[in-house]
């Protein structure tokens, strides 16, 4: 019988490329000479199914994440998580924020960590707030409720609301010239930090009511829901000293089209995401309708000819699976390697947090695009306790 410890520190190497990170964990676990070489790092690890990043445990602080391939939650015990709100998802990296305005960007696997400046104030009104109030805030000795009065509950809200969704343009475990891009307050402006400055710098030239952005051949590109004409208007920009927007010609969907209709829309109401699939820019909608829950009925992906100023509609992603939810940033796998990732599916997240005695929590599942139907990948009504809704992360280390 083979002495699988006296395998060749090649061939072990090799090995790890095919593992997820759970088993590649467990791989340097076994000996000291698979720990060394799992620490080498010498091959690109496999594709990562995203987990699910859920709230903390309030007895033991941990955050919870789940594996929806092995149906098992994790619990690590990451301090730059504890008590924060996770308002991005990138890379496998976490943007946090606490209510006293703190902003990191953490990846809990390796604990890196980055401190980010505060975000810029939620709009003009607020200048007060965050210049005399917040200085107040953080310069009381007590923690306790009585101690802050109503900012407490002022900055616990903004810790839930003040960022919508933070994005990376590359990895920062792979480069350290990176940049982030949040969109922020109450208009969903975009601002940019790259690793030295000192603070935001917003974006000049934009719309309201922003709905997501990503990067794509070198830019950011953000659209803005839909507006009378029931069309979505998408921009584009570069960081830099004189950062600008400019307006791409394309108008996806637009009310004259023939070719798409979107039955009762007056009873929905929809979101967009933009999904670099395949190389090229995807614009999905997705469509939710709000009675005694609010409830997604249906996502449609669009392929985005930014050349020809035109956009076609796909009836399917070439069996693909898309995971999307409100701040992290979309993922793509090919369900070939995971043979529990459904095809041609979108998996996505719950939208309605900060409304759940409104609405619920219950919208989250996976779409068949084939079938037009939706299934469930988590028991339903598990996040009232949570901080904010549950995001989509993909292990990193």
């Amino acid at each position: 019988m083979a002495n699988w410890l006296e395998l060749p520190d090649d061939m072990l190497e090799h090995l790890t490329s095919f593992l997820p990170i759970q088993d590649y964990h467990r791989f340097s676990a076994v000996c000291r000479n698979w720990c060394i070489v799992a620490k080498q790092k010498r091959y690109c690890p496999a594709q990562q199914i995203p987990w699910l990043a859920l709230g903390e445990t309030e007895d033991i602080k941990k955050r919870k994440f789940y594996n929806i391939v092995e149906k098992r939650h994790y619990y690590l015990d990451v301090p730059q998580l504890h008590g924060k709100v996770i308002c991005g998802s990138s890379y496998g990296w976490l943007f946090t924020l606490d209510r006293k305005l703190n902003f990191h960007l953490v990846n809990p696997l390796s604990r890196e960590c980055y401190d980010l400046p505060p975000p810029p104030p939620f709009y003009e009104g607020h200048l007060d707030l965050f210049e005399h109030d917040l200085l107040r805030y953080l310069e009381a000795e007590s923690d306790d409720e009585e101690a802050h009065g109503d900012l407490r509950e002022i900055f616990e809200e903004l810790q839930r609301c003040l960022v919508v969704k933070a994005i990376l343009d590359y990895d920062p475990s792979t480069r350290s010239d990176f940049t982030a891009v949040i969109l922020y307050g109450e208009d969903n402006t975009p601002a940019f930090w790259r690793p030295g400055h000192d603070a935001w710098t917003a974006i000049t030239g934009l719309p309201r009511c922003l709905e997501d952005i990503t990067f794509f051949e070198g830019k950011f590109y953000t659209v803005r829901s839909p507006i009378a004409d029931n069309y979505s208007p998408i921009y584009t920009f570069e960081v830099g000293t004189d950062p600008k927007a400019t307006k791409v010609k394309l108008q996806v969907p637009w009310k004259g089209d023939p070719n798409y209709i979107i039955e009762d829309r007056t009873r929905n109401f929809s979101t967009n995401y933009l999904v670099l699939l395949f190389g090229k820019l995807h614009l999905v909608e997705r469509f939710v309708e709000t009675s005694e829950h609010r409830l997604t009925t249906e996502f449609v992906v669009h392929l985005l000819d930014l050349e020809g100023n035109n956009y076609s509609t796909c009836r399917h992603i070439n069996g693909h699976a898309i995971f999307l939810g409100g701040s992290s940033s979309p993922v793509i796998i090919d369900p070939s390697q995971f043979p529990n990732c459904m095809k041609d599916a979108i998996y996505f997240t719950d939208l309605a947090y900060g409304h759940s005695e409104l609405y619920g929590a219950e919208d989250h599942g996976i779409f068949d695009m084939i079938g037009n139907s939706i299934v469930p990948y988590y028991p339903r009504d598990v996040f009232h306790h949570t901080l904010a809704a549950p995001i989509w992360f993909t292990p990193n280390s």
